[in-house]
């Protein structure tokens, strides 16, 4: 996918963020702790005092709740609401008046992506989503609305003056906002036929819609280009209607685009492919957290193992590293469960997420407004991992590398690199892996500029010729076609300290073979494939000219492979360590601590106020593959921080804060969840 092709509108919406600077809203004070009750219409009836109860009980400052569109939990006066056949009086305001006299906060819940099958024969014509075959979309008593048709262009907006006007809350989200192509059981629809999608899209570029997903169609890629320019629009347009009835009133959805809150999910599915990803909150978070100053993150830790089965969580112990690597990330609380308290099935979660809960609302003070301190710029090549149908595994394997060694990084999306090219001295590394294109002039000169080492793999600017010769002295040629039997020499072995014991790493996936300028210096020799089959037969390798690593002047590093996509795909620690001597090579002391913990622990570092920073640990040692059980208690964890020089330091404690001796070294005797220390300077 083209990196300018997609978010160049992107960009323009970034820039003009930035030139607002960051309104002190409620929100901004990132200290959220919100619980979310997806709403059934039985829940109309349900009882609110108790909801109360169990939201104090938590520790919980905000409740996002049902409030429209699919069903409206209030009486509205509006023909295109379908009410709850099961409303008695108003059971939406007397929520958010009952919250906001405990001290919770509403953000009030709609989706506008379907409606009640009652309304179809009325709009079938105008509101609709029409497949490629003429049917809508049903699913059991709802009909598939369309982006741009009536409903959601206008009815969203009567049914958002009616319910804002009417009631104080606090924030608006919007549930499953943009196109879709498949229904909850994840039958493909295909791509939307009706006459406002045809209409819009002929007026717009002059062809009739695409019918198929086909992505080297030029017409399929102004239909993309489409999708987002309407999504944005339709964004912008909802934006101005709630912000013009309250500016203090906060947008939020899975989207960018004019929200104040930008909403993630930490959940599960059956049938997700493997490996099983443990740092997903982690990643949500550090992604919105590293490439927006004027928005904040909403990381929903799901409970339910999947959508099929809302009614069971996941392990305790996996909803509890989720829950502490959005605090330790930098953001608030948020955690969901269908329905209401009072009748959920599954109480086994109740406890553990309480106890974060807790924790979170004791020492709020200390989270939600960090300063990073990394050395290391990751930045991800999609826009966000949770707005696109999959991720870079390049960016993940490498994402992986460096939190299991302990390398602190702040992540960015590609499309903010020009918001921060003045930063980029600040780093001693930035990573670019499986990176499309960048063709902003600006941004390339500042890579060329800059101090920082600059690393690029997983075949990144393959369609950029220029820029490689450019940056990094290379001309890329053929791809292998024999991988399989193909290895790597582990030299020079001054460099890759890793492998006093193994020559060869094997090589797998995509590789190119490169020609590098005179200067550049060329590690890891590319061993030729021989034959195999047989032991008999298996010999004849040979070590050849080509090389697995150029770098350009000390400085512009590429791998013409994958090692990032290897190691999270296949876990080998080799491309681990490939990648480590690679970077301990070009940019040594990339790190602003020391510390022995173990590799199944996650350690964050950051500032959090003047002269004053927290370090932050949580352990994953009851992680197995696939299973969670309860994690392993590791003893004498030590870290110190070169050049600090501390005059107080603190444990946070479940139950108060501890002193600990203010010294450079802190030592953890016994880690067993999370443990966080404050370090005054």
């Amino acid at each position: 996918m083209a990196y300018d092709s997609l978010v160049e509108n992107i960009i323009i919406v970034y820039n003009l963020s930035k030139e607002g600077g960051k309104e002190m809203s409620w929100w901004n004070e990132n200290r959220l702790r919100v619980i979310q009750n997806n709403l059934r219409d039985i829940d109309a009836a349900m009882d609110i005092d108790y909801e109360i109860e169990k939201l104090k009980a938590f520790g919980a400052n905000t409740l996002q709740a049902g409030c429209g569109g699919i069903t409206s939990f209030y009486p509205s006066k509006l023909d295109c609401q379908y009410p709850s056949p099961y409303l008695k009086g108003d059971f939406f305001g007397e929520l958010v008046e009952k919250c906001h006299k405990n001290g919770i906060r509403v953000i009030a819940r709609f989706d506008f992506s379907k409606t009640h099958e009652s309304f179809y024969p009325a709009h079938k014509n105008d509101w609709y989503f029409k497949s490629v075959a003429g049917e809508p979309v049903r699913y059991h008593d709802t009909v598939a609305t369309c982006l741009n048709g009536k409903y959601q262009q206008e009815c969203s907006h009567e049914i958002l003056k009616e319910a804002l006007t009417r009631y104080p809350v606090d924030g608006v989200f919007f549930n499953m906002f943009g196109y879709t192509s498949q229904d909850y059981s994840g039958n493909y629809t295909g791509l939307c036929q009706c006459d406002s999608c045809k209409e819009r899209f002929r007026s717009r570029y002059g062809h009739e819609l695409p019918t198929k997903e086909e992505p080297d169609d030029p017409v399929y890629r102004l239909y993309r280009k489409f999708q987002m320019e309407t999504v944005e629009e339709l964004l912008d347009a909802i934006h101005g209607t709630v912000k013009g009835i309250s500016p203090e009133i906060a947008v939020s959805t899975y989207h960018y685009r004019g929200v104040d809150i930008i909403r993630n999910e930490s959940n599960s599915a059956v049938d997700r492919p493997l490996p099983f990803w443990v740092y997903q909150s982690s990643l949500n978070v550090s992604e919105v957290e590293g490439t927006f100053d004027d928005k904040i993150s909403s990381n929903c830790c799901i409970n339910a193992v999947d959508i099929p089965y809302r009614f069971q969580g996941v392990s305790k112990y996996l909803g509890r590293i989720r829950l502490y690597e959005n605090i330790a990330s930098g953001s608030g609380l948020d955690w969901c469960i269908i329905g209401s308290f009072e009748d959920y099935p599954d109480r086994e979660n109740y406890e553990s997420v309480q106890e974060v809960f807790q924790f979170h609302k004791k020492y709020e003070k200390y989270f939600g407004n960090f300063v990073s301190q990394a050395k290391i710029l990751l930045v991800s090549p999609t826009v966000f991992s949770s707005f696109q149908s999959g991720i870079c595994k390049e960016f993940l394997g490498i994402y992986k590398i460096l939190k299991e060694e302990h390398r602190l990084f702040r992540v960015i999306g590609s499309f903010a690199l020009e918001n921060i090219t003045n930063q980029f001295d600040n780093y001693d590394l930035i990573i670019l892996p499986g990176i499309g294109e960048i063709k902003n002039e600006t941004i390339i000169q500042a890579l060329e500029k800059t101090k920082a080492k600059i690393l690029a793999s997983g075949i990144s600017f393959a369609g950029q010729p220029d820029l490689l010769r450019r940056l990094f002295g290379i001309e890329l040629g053929d791809t292998l076609t024999q991988v399989r039997g193909s290895y790597i020499k582990t030299d020079p072995a001054p460099v890759f300290v890793n492998f006093e014991k193994r020559d060869w790493v094997y090589l797998d996936k995509e590789f190119r073979f490169i020609n590098t300028e005179a200067g550049n210096e060329r590690l890891l020799p590319l061993v030729n494939p021989a034959r195999f089959g047989p032991p008999e037969r298996c010999f004849g390798h040979t070590v050849s000219d080509n090389s697995c690593v150029s770098i350009k002047g000390g400085r512009f590093v590429y791998f013409p492979w994958k090692p990032g996509e290897l190691y999270y795909s296949q876990g080998y620690e080799d491309f681990k360590f490939i990648l480590l001597n690679v970077i301990d090579h070009v940019a040594p002391d990339n790190n602003p601590f020391v510390t022995n913990a173990p590799k199944n622990v996650e350690v964050f570092f950051d500032k959090c106020g003047e002269n004053t920073f927290i370090v932050q640990f949580i352990n994953l040692s009851g992680f197995n593959g696939m299973t969670f059980f309860e994690p392993i208690p590791i003893h004498d964890i030590e870290i110190s921080f070169p050049g600090l020089k501390p005059k107080e330091v603190f444990e946070l404690g479940q139950d108060a804060l501890h002193e600990v001796p203010a010294r450079n070294l802190v030592n953890i005797n016994r880690l067993e969840d999370y443990k966080a220390y404050i370090i005054k300077v």
